[in-house]
């Protein structure tokens, strides 16, 4: 059988750090991250090259980098492909993302920050969780925001309602402040899938749920943060509203 040929790149031993270019939609750099491959580099010398562009655009080995800078050295080992165009900032994500999901997986609050730099809504769900970080999960407010999160990772999530999502971070936010040892992460979820499909976003009853969420909070924490009695109970609570209304 014919062998199918597949792009190759070309070797460089001693790439110049000086003319590296960091990627500016990479995920945040950690120092312990770069700590760690310090300490390998010590040990082991260059078992792997890192991989860049023809233009020095770093696609992945952030992280060495840092840590070949904090050893003082002046050049590094790099792989250099000129089929991925990093001038372009989507083809450049795309590769790094492919690339480093084999080492460190990105976390939600990776994907969210990098595809904010042209995303309208995520730079909006972006700030949002930057203002409310102490509160609510970067995953509850992507929630609260992006009902299809199945294209999340891809970057394809659009906004369904800003103003409903405002108002549930802004109310789950003022819940977390409240009673902080009473609303776990995954009954804040629930409530939140609730107050989209159950309420279907109906502001009236979604204010009378967040009433109910905290006579909970503040009479029965185990209720609140039960993973099992949770969203039977606000889904009950939701149902009886709603027939208030009729």
């Amino acid at each position: 059988m014919k062998t199918k040929e597949i792009k190759r790149g070309r070797f460089e031993a001693n790439y110049l750090i000086k003319d590296l270019k960091p990627a500016s939609v990479n995920r945040d750099m950690t120092k312990t991250h770069s700590e760690n491959f310090k300490s390998k580099l010590e040990k082991f010398g260059w078992l792997m090259p890192i991989t860049i562009s023809e233009r020095g655009d770093v696609i992945e080995g952030h992280h060495r980098v840092e840590g070949a800078i904090l050893l003082g050295q002046q050049t590094i080992p790099a792989y250099v492909v000129d089929w991925i165009n990093t001038k372009e900032e989507q083809s450049h994500l795309n590769c790094i993302i492919t690339l480093n999901n084999g080492n460190k997986a990105w976390t939600k609050f990776d994907y969210l920050k990098a595809f904010s730099y042209w995303d309208k809504d995520y730079e909006i769900v972006y700030q949002a969780y930057l203002t409310n970080s102490n509160n609510i999960s970067v995953g509850n407010v992507i929630h609260c925001y992006f009902r299809n999160t199945g294209v999340f990772k891809d970057g394809k999530s659009k906004i369904e309602d800003k103003k409903f999502g405002d108002y549930l971070v802004c109310e789950l936010s003022k819940l977390k402040e409240e009673f902080p040892e009473a609303t776990a992460a995954y009954c804040v979820r629930e409530f939140i899938n609730i107050a989209y499909v159950k309420a279907n976003k109906d502001i009236k009853i979604v204010k009378k749920l967040f009433t109910e969420y905290k006579k909970t909070c503040r009479h029965s924490t185990h209720l609140a943060t039960s993973i099992k009695s949770f969203r039977p109970f606000m889904e009950t609570q939701t149902t009886l509203l709603m027939n208030d209304l009729i």
